[in-house]
C-alpha cells in the first residue's frame, strides 16, 4: 500500500512540475510575443519620427528647423510630461486595484478626461497663435499647429496606452501603422504642393496622429459611462501619484529633450537643431526602453502589487542590467557609424555633431536605461517619488555644469551637462535603495 501510495505521490509531483513549466512557458512565449508586438509599434513610431526630421533637415533651413525643434520638445513637455504624467504612468498600478469587470468604466472616463485637459491646453495654444499671427509675428503659424497636434496627439496614446494595458498589442500597432502611412501622405503632399515649413511639418503630426487615434470608433463597445463614484475614486488615484510622474518625467525633460529650446537660448537655433538630430540618432534605443516599459509595466504591477521589498530589488536590478547593456552596445554602434550614417541622409546643411558629442550622448543614454531599468519596479506598485530625489539630484548637476560647458563647447559641452546629470541620478538612486535594503 505504501508502495503504491508513493508512486501516487510521485506521479503527482512529476504532473505538477510539469504544469507548472507548461504554464511558465506559455507565459514566456505571451511575454515573448508582447514585446515583439510592442517593438514592432514602437519602431513604426520611430521610424517615421526619424524619416521625418530627417526629410525636415534636409529641405528646411537650419533656423526653421531649429524653430521646429523648439516647438516639438514644448509639444513633448505638454503630452509625454505633464498629460502623460497624470493619466498614463499610474493607469496599471490604478486599473489592478479596481475589478476588470468596471474596466469599460475606467477607458471611457480616461479618455474624456484627458482629451478635455489636452483640448483646453490646445485650445490656449491656438488662441495664443492667432494673436501672435495677428499682430505680424512669425511664429503664429507653428504656434496654432502645435496647439491642434497637442488633442489630436493625446488621443493617439491614450488609445495605445489602454491596448498596452489590456494585452491588445495588435490594435496598438494598427494604430502606430495609420500613422506611418497618414505621416507619409500629408507629409509628401506637403512637399509636392512646395508648403514645408515648421507649421505644416507640425500639421502634418496633428492630421496623422488624429488618424492613428480614430480606431477607437471601432471597439466603443468595449467602453461604459463611468460611474461617478468609480470615475472619482480612479480620477483622485491617478492625480494623486501623477504629480510624482509629473515631477519626474519633468526633471528628466529639463535634462534631456528640455535642453534644445536652453542651447537655442544660450547657443543659437542652429545648436537646438544640432542637439535634435543627436536625440534622433539616439530614438530607437529610447523607442526601445519605452517599449520594455510599456510591455513590463502591467505584467510587474500584477505581480508586485503584494511582493515583498526583494522581489521589487530584484525586479530593478534585472531591468537595470538588461536595459543597460542593450544601451552601452548601441552607443558603442552609433560612435562607430553615427557619422557615417548622417552623412548619408543629410545633405546641404551643416550641423555640429562629432565623435565626441555622439559618445557622450551614448553614455547619457546608457546612464538613463539604467536609471529607467531601475525605476520600473516602483513605477509599477505607484511608487514613484522615492525615485525623485535621484532626478533632483541630476537636474542640480545639470544647473552647475551646463551653462559653463555650453560655453565653452557649445552643443558638445550640453551633452557633457547630460552625462553629469544622468550620472548623479544612478548613483543617487543606487546609494538611496542601498540604504533602503539595509533598513
Amino acid at each position: 500500500m505504501s508502495a503504491l501510495t508513493d508512486r501516487l505521490d510521485r506521479a503527482a509531483a512529476q504532473t505538477g512540475v510539469a504544469g507548472a513549466m507548461s504554464g511558465l512557458l506559455r507565459r514566456l512565449r505571451r511575454a515573448g510575443g508582447n514585446v515583439a508586438l510592442g517593438l514592432i509599434d514602437q519602431a513604426l513610431l520611430s521610424g517615421s519620427a526619424f524619416v521625418l526630421t530627417i526629410v525636415l533637415a534636409n529641405v528646411l533651413d537650419i533656423n526653421s528647423f531649429g524653430r521646429f525643434s523648439v516647438a516639438w520638445s514644448f509639444s513633448i513637455l505638454i503630452e509625454a510630461v505633464f498629460l502623460r504624467g497624470l493619466f498614463d504612468d499610474g493607469l496599471p498600478a490604478t486599473a489592478h486595484r479596481i475589478p476588470k469587470s468596471l474596466w469599460p468604466q475606467l477607458r471611457l472616463g480616461l479618455y474624456l478626461s484627458s482629451l478635455l485637459v489636452s483640448g483646453a491646453l490646445g485650445l490656449l495654444l491656438v488662441s495664443a497663435g492667432l494673436v501672435i499671427a495677428a499682430v505680424g509675428g512669425d511664429a503664429g503659424g507653428l504656434v496654432i499647429a502645435t496647439g491642434l497636434a497637442i488633442p489630436a496627439v493625446r488621443l493617439q496614446s491614450m488609445f495605445r496606452r489602454i491596448c498596452y494595458l489590456d494585452g491588445r498589442l495588435p490594435r496598438a500597432l494598427a494604430s502606430s501603422l495609420t500613422y506611418c502611412v497618414a505621416l507619409v501622405v500629408s507629409a509628401g503632399l506637403m512637399i509636392a504642393l512646395k508648403l514645408a515649413g515648421a507649421a505644416a511639418a507640425m500639421a502634418c503630426i496633428a492630421i496623422s496622429a488624429a488618424l492613428a487615434g480614430s480606431p477607437l470608433l471601432a471597439h466603443t463597445r468595449e467602453l461604459a459611462w463611468p460611474q461617478a463614484r468609480i470615475f472619482r475614486g480612479s480620477l483622485r488615484r491617478l492625480f494623486r501619484n501623477g504629480r510624482w510622474f509629473v515631477a519626474t518625467s519633468l526633471t528628466y525633460w529639463i535634462g534631456s529633450i528640455g535642453l534644445i529650446p536652453v542651447c537655442g537660448f544660450l547657443i543659437g537655433l542652429d545648436a537646438s537643431a544640432s542637439l535634435r538630430i543627436l536625440l534622433l540618432v539616439f530614438a530607437p534605443l529610447s523607442q526601445f526602453c519605452a517599449t520594455m516599459f510599456s510591455v513590463r509595466l502591467p505584467e510587474i504591477a500584477a505581480e508586485l502589487r503584494a511582493g515583498r521589498r526583494s522581489a521589487v530589488a530584484a525586479a530593478a536590478r534585472e531591468n537595470a542590467l538588461l536595459l543597460g547593456s542593450i544601451a552601452a552596445a548601441y552607443g558603442a554602434a552609433v560612435v562607430l557609424l553615427g557619422q557615417r550614417i548622417l552623412a548619408l541622409v543629410i545633405h546641404g546643411q551643416s550641423y555640429e555633431i562629432g565623435t565626441g558629442s555622439l559618445a557622450l550622448m551614448g553614455a547619457a543614454m546608457a546612464l538613463d536605461a539604467v536609471w529607467l531599468g531601475l525605476a520600473l519596479p516602483l513605477f509599477a506598485t505607484g511608487k514613484p517619488q522615492r525615485f525623485m530625489l535621484s532626478r533632483i539630484a541630476g537636474l542640480v548637476a545639470l544647473c552647475c555644469v551646463l551653462p559653463f560647458a555650453a560655453e565653452t563647447w557649445q552643443v558638445m559641452g550640453a551633452v557633457a551637462a547630460m552625462v553629469a546629470s544622468s550620472a548623479a541620478s544612478v548613483i543617487t538612486v543606487v546609494l538611496t535603495n542601498s540604504a533602503r535594503e539595509r533598513t
